[in-house]
């Protein structure tokens, strides 16, 4: 498989240190650490949320760290979908208005409101609920609402999804649910990296990075063979091994 995203010598404020990984296009990659070891502000740094001291970033043959703020601005609108532990969900929106955000900022002028509908409407179907389309955000369970954040991720069908610890704040019964759908995105072809401190969340990944002191410190694929606790335990195994 092609590599989508590459990362060379990344620097920033001494947080992270010379990171170097690459993940290749169709993975779904965890990075964990303790923390304060820069998990979250590798996946800004990566996704030209923020910008980084030294180092490449390449994203999809495009160099991020050239691009001025517009252009990388853009790159997230058409590229990459964000899922976050605080889902920054409009209040004064219904989902389906939410939903259909970044497609009304992208501005292609090529698709118009009632196709971006649409599409809202079949991502909405296929996360299974179509039926709270009209809701507001306080009118539907955590597990729900991460479901129409993961439906808003993918309204400008990206190349690739960042989660920043996406089942941090929901129960283990919608954390199982949310995993499902992403692992049901990456059975399809979508590119996910995601950070979690959950071992079990993790697990449902195929390959783990290991960040401490800003650093990649270890990394663990897993095997397709291993599935349910047997796959958990190896995770917890190598964790152990790493120091957590």
């Amino acid at each position: 498989m092609p590599e989508i995203l590459t990362v060379k010598g990344l620097c920033k404020n001494g947080i992270l240190k010379d990171v170097d990984f690459t993940i290749k296009d169709g993975e779904m990659v965890a990075i964990m650490g303790p923390s304060g070891s820069g998990k979250s502000t590798l996946l800004y740094q990566v996704s030209g949320m923020d910008s980084f001291d030294s180092g490449e970033v390449w994203l999809d043959g495009t160099q991020i760290g050239l691009l001025s703020e517009d252009e990388r601005a853009q790159l997230r609108l058409e590229k990459m979908g964000f899922v976050f532990q605080q889902m920054n969900m409009l209040k004064n929106l219904n989902l389906i208005d939410n939903i259909m955000l970044p497609a009304t900022r992208l501005r292609r002028g090529k698709h118009s409101e009632k196709e971006a509908e649409k599409r809202a409407k079949l991502l909405l179907e296929k996360m299974g609920i179509c039926e709270l389309a009209d809701r507001r955000i306080h009118e539907v369970s955590g597990g729900q609402l991460q479901r129409a954040c993961i439906c808003r991720s993918l309204m400008n069908q990206p190349k690739i999804l960042y989660a920043d610890e996406p089942t941090g704040a929901l129960n283990q019964s919608a954390s199982q649910e949310v995993m499902g759908e992403f692992c049901r995105l990456n059975r399809e072809g979508m590119t996910i990296l995601m950070v979690t401190h959950d071992s079990k969340v993790a697990a449902r990944c195929g390959r783990i990075l290991y960040l401490l002191d800003g650093r990649i410190q270890g990394e663990l694929v897993l095997a397709e063979m291993l599935y349910g606790k047997e796959r958990e335990d190896r995770v917890g195994t190598w964790l152990a091994g790493m120091g957590w």
